[in-house]
C-alpha cells in the first residue's frame, strides 16, 4: 500500500476502499483480528500503583462566563458542544422553552463566551425546545443544528391538537433544522428540507448516523410525551412514536420510520400475575398499557401506543460497520435495534429481549465507552437508581419501576453492559466495585436503609438516579471515567419533598477494574454554592451537609455533554438543569427557580493526550464517509508508562446520552506516553487507515484516504 507523510511526521497508510462481498468480509476479518490483538495486549491485571494521582478539581465558570444567561427556562434543556464556526475551539448550544430564545455560545478563547444565537439566526423563540444535535447533514464541512420541539407545559394539549389547531402550538411542537452557512449564520431549512417529514411529536433526544452507508447523515428523533400527560393513570402510560428521517442527499429528508421498524411498540404493562393490562378502542383494537379514550383539552386522542423514549444513541455494537440504534424508554424496556440495512433499504431488527439483558425500567440516557479497557465498547444506562428500594414496593400496576421492580422483568437500578470477545452483552453493574465517597455515600450502602422487601443493591447498581451520562478520561491516565447527573423533584413526597435525590456522580476508573467515587474531590456536585474550600475544616463528627455536600441540595440535572472547551487537552463538562420546583436555602423547603447551567472546566495535569478530528471524504470530493466521520471506529495503542501498554477504542457519535451531544472530536488520555505508537481508523465507507508514531499533546485533523 502507498503511504504519505503528513505534517509532524505522521504516517498515513492509504487503505483500500471496501464496498461489499469479499472486500467486506476481508474488512470484517481484519477488524476482528485487530480487536483480538488489542485484547491480548491489555495489562488489566497489573497491580494498582501506590502513588495514585490526585483527583483533578473542576471549576464551574458558568455564572461568570455566561452572565445571567447561565440560567435557563426549560424542564428538559439540552446542550450540544461543537465548533460551529470551525475556528478550532468548541462552542455550545442550549435549549429553552417556548417564548424564550435558545442560546448559541461562541467561544472567544480565554474561557470567554458570547451568545451569538440572535445574529446566527438560531434562537427558535416560538419552539418549546428540548434535545439538540449538531450534524453536518449536507457534507459541506460545517455542522448544522437539529432542534427537537416538545410543545408547551400546562396547556392540556397534545401533538394532535398542534396538527389540527396549528399556529403557536404547532410552532412549539415542530422540530427545526438550521443549515450552517459557514459565515457564522444559519439558514432555517425546516420547510424545504423536512416538509411533510417534520416531526410534530414531543421530542427528547436527537441522534444522527449514516444508517444505510450512502455517505449522508440520517436523523433519529426520540419522542417522549407531552409533559401534561406524563404518568397519567395507573396502567395507562402513553408515549409518542419515534421518527427516523432518511437523508436523500439533495437537501431533503424522507420519514422512513415505519418501514425501518423503529417507531416503537406497545409497552409492557402487566398485573401481579403477569397478565397484560389492556384497553380497547371503538374499533375493537386492543392495546397494552395505552388507553385510547384519553383525550386532551381540545378533545383529541392523547399519545400513541408506544413507549415514552428519553434517550437514543447510535453505535455499532456488533462491529459489522453498520450503526445500531439504542433506545431508552421510560416505564418500558431498553431497545436495541440491530441495523440490517443495505443500499436502498433501511431496516432494523429489535434484538434486546432476545439477548437477555432487556428489563423494564425508567431508562433515561446512555454512555458508550470501554470501562474495562479490553478494546471493546460497553454501555452504561441510567435508571431511577436505588432510591425506591428505601420504600416498600408499589402494589398497584403503573409505569414507574417501583411497581415493575418486584418482578423478573423489571429493575430500577442503573445498568452496565459489558461486551465480551464473542460480542455478548451482560449487565455487570452489581459486580462492578465502586470505592464509596467518605463525604457523600449513597444511602443504599447502609443495608438498614433498604426496605426488607428488597434485596440490598451492590456495586455500581447501588448508585443514584440519572439522566445524562458520559464516559471520558478526566485525568488523561488512559482509562475512561464515568460521570452522570439527574434528579426529580415532587412536593409532598417525603422529607425534603424529593423523590429521587441525586447530585451527580463522578467515578474515576481504577485501571479497568472498578471505580472510585471522587465526585466531591473533583468538585462536580450538581449543586450551587458548595463550600469546597471549607471542607478541610470539617470536624470528625461534623455532617458535611453544613457545607452543602448533600444530595438534598441537588439541582434538577438533565442534559450532559463533554468537550475540551479551553483547548488544554483536558476534557471539560457542561450540565443542564430543569427550571421549576427546587430547594430553598436549607434544603428542606421549596421554591420556583430557573435551571442553572454548569460549565465545569477541568484542572490540567501532567499526563499527556491527543485529540483526533476526523474529516470524511464527502466533504472533500463527494466520495467515502460523511464529513465528520460519524460512525468511524478508532483504536489507539500507546505505552501509558511503567510498561503498561493499552489499546483504547472510541467511536465518533453525533448525539449522545440524554437531550445532548458530546463533541465529535475524539480525546485520548496517554499517561506518560511520549508518542502514540499506532492509531487505526475504520471509516464508515469501509476504508481503513493507519497512523504511526503520532506526537502527543496536540489535536490532529485526519482526512479519510481517497
Amino acid at each position: 500500500m502507498d503511504t504519505q507523510d503528513e505534517p509532524g511526521g505522521v504516517k498515513i497508510e492509504q487503505g483500500r476502499t471496501l464496498r461489499s462481498g469479499a472486500w467486506a468480509l476481508l474488512a470484517m476479518a481484519a477488524l476482528l483480528a485487530f480487536v483480538a490483538a488489542c485484547s491480548t495486549e491489555q495489562q488489566t491485571d497489573s497491580p494498582q500503583r501506590a502513588d495514585a494521582p490526585s483527583v483533578p478539581a473542576f471549576t464551574n465558570i458558568a455564572p461568570e462566563a455566561l452572565g445571567s444567561a447561565y440560567q435557563v427556562y426549560n424542564y428538559r434543556p439540552g446542550v450540544a458542544i461543537f465548533d460551529f464556526d470551525r475556528d478550532g475551539d468548541q462552542d455550545f448550544y442550549l435549549t429553552q422553552e417556548a417564548g424564550k430564545p435558545n442560546r448559541l455560545f461562541r467561544n472567544e478563547g480565554g474561557l470567554s463566551f458570547v451568545d451569538a444565537a440572535a445574529s446566527a439566526g438560531v434562537e427558535a423563540v416560538e419552539q418549546g425546545s428540548s434535545g439538540v444535535a449538531a450534524c453536518d447533514v449536507n457534507n459541506d464541512g460545517y455542522q448544522d443544528i437539529y432542534v427537537g420541539g416538545r410543545g408547551v407545559d400546562g396547556d392540556g394539549l397534545d401533538f394532535r391538537s398542534a396538527q389540527t389547531l396549528g399556529g403557536e402550538l404547532r410552532a412549539a411542537y415542530a422540530d427545526r433544522l438550521y443549515l450552517n452557512r459557514g459565515d457564522g449564520t444559519f439558514a432555517d431549512a425546516t420547510q424545504s428540507a423536512l416538509g411533510d417529514a417534520q416531526n410534530l411529536r414531543a421530542a427528547s433526544t436527537v441522534a444522527c448516523a449514516d444508517v444505510d452507508g450512502d455517505g449522508w447523515l440520517d436523523i433519529f428523533v426520540a419522542n417522549l410525551i407531552d409533559e401534561d400527560f406524563f404518568f397519567i393513570g395507573r396502567a395507562n402510560h402513553p408515549g409518542h412514536f419515534n421518527a427516523l428521517l432518511r437523508n436523500n442527499g439533495d437537501g431533503t429528508f424522507t420519514d422512513v420510520t415505519e418501514s425501518a421498524g423503529v417507531g416503537g411498540v406497545q409497552i409492557w404493562m402487566r398485573d401481579q400475575s403477569g397478565a397484560p393490562l389492556t384497553f380497547t378502542d371503538d374499533a375493537g383494537t386492543v392495546y397494552e398499557g395505552y388507553d385510547p379514550s384519553l383525550t386532551d383539552k381540545a378533545g383529541n386522542r392523547v399519545g400513541d401506543p408506544a413507549g415514552s423514549t428519553h434517550g437514543a444513541v447510535f453505535f455499532d455494537y456488533n462491529e459489522d460497520m453498520l450503526p445500531d440504534l439504542w433506545i431508552a424508554n421510560d416505564g418500558d424496556f431498553i431497545e436495541l435495534y440491530r441495523n440490517q440495512s443495505s443500499p436502498g433499504e433501511i431496516r432494523f431488527e429489535s434484538v434486546a429481549r432476545d439477548m437477555g439483558f432487556a428489563r423494564v425500567g425508567n431508562w433515561m440516557g446512555f454512555a458508550i465507552g470501554d470501562y474495562d479497557a479490553d478494546a471493546r465498547l460497553d454501555v452504561f444506562a441510567t435508571n431511577t437508581g436505588y432510591h425506591l428500594r428505601l420504600k416498600p414496593p408499589q402494589p398497584h400496576p403503573g409505569p414507574d419501576c417501583k411497581y415493575h421492580e418486584q418482578f423478573w422483568w423489571g429493575t430500577c437500578l442503573n445498568m452496565l453492559l459489558s461486551q465480551n470477545a464473542q460480542g455478548t452483552l451482560g449487565d455487570v453493574a452489581a459486580t462492578t466495585d465502586v470505592r464509596a465517597s467518605a463525604l457523600m455515600p449513597p444511602a443504599s450502602l447502609d443495608p438498614a436503609n433498604i426496605h426488607p422487601a428488597w434485596p440490598v443493591p451492590t456495586g455500581l447498581s447501588a448508585y443514584d438516579f440519572g439522566y445524562g451520562a458520559t464516559f471520558f478520561d478526566m485525568d488523561n491516565d488512559g482509562y475512561e471515567d464515568l460521570y452522570w447527573l439527574g434528579s426529580e423533584l415532587a412536593a409532598g413526597t417525603g422529607p425534603g419533598g424529593s423523590v429521587y435525590q441525586s447530585a451527580g456522580r463522578m467515578l474515576r476508573n481504577l485501571g479497568g477494574r472498578g471505580f472510585e467515587d471522587v465526585t466531591v474531590e473533583a468538585r462536580l456536585l450538581d449543586i450551587l454554592g458548595v463550600k469546597y474550600d471549607d471542607l478541610h475544616k470539617l470536624l470528625p463528627d461534623q455532617d458535611p451537609v453544613a457545607f452543602k455536600v448533600s444530595s438534598r441540595y441537588h439541582e434538577n440535572g438533565k442534559g450532559l455533554a463533554h468537550g475540551d472547551l479551553n483547548g488544554d487537552g483536558f476534557v471539560d463538562l457542561i450540565g443542564t438543569n430543569s427550571s421549576g420546583l427546587d430547594f430553598a436555602g436549607d434544603g428542606q423547603q421549596f421554591e420556583i427557580a430557573l435551571g442553572p447551567t454548569f460549565v465545569w472546566i477541568n484542572q490540567p495535569g501532567d499526563n499527556h493526550w491527543v485529540a483526533l478530528r476526523l474529516r470524511g471524504r464527502m466533504a472533500v470530493d463527494g466520495t467515502g464517509s460523511n464529513a465528520d466521520g460519524i460512525g468511524a471506529r478508532v483504536y489507539l495503542r500507546a505505552d501509558l508508562g511503567e510498561g503498561v501498554e493499552v489499546t483504547q477504542v472510541r467511536e465518533v457519535k453525533a448525539g449522545s446520552s440524554y437531550l445532548s451531544m458530546d463533541t465529535v472530536e475524539l480525546e485520548f488520555g496517554l499517561g506518560s506516553a511520549s508518542v502514540v505508537e499506532e492509531v487505526r481508523i475504520f471509516w464508515p465507507s469501509g476504508r481503513s487507515q493507519l497512523l504511526t508514531d503520532l506526537p502527543v499533546n496536540q489535536t490532529v485533523t485526519v482526512t479519510e484516504p481517497g
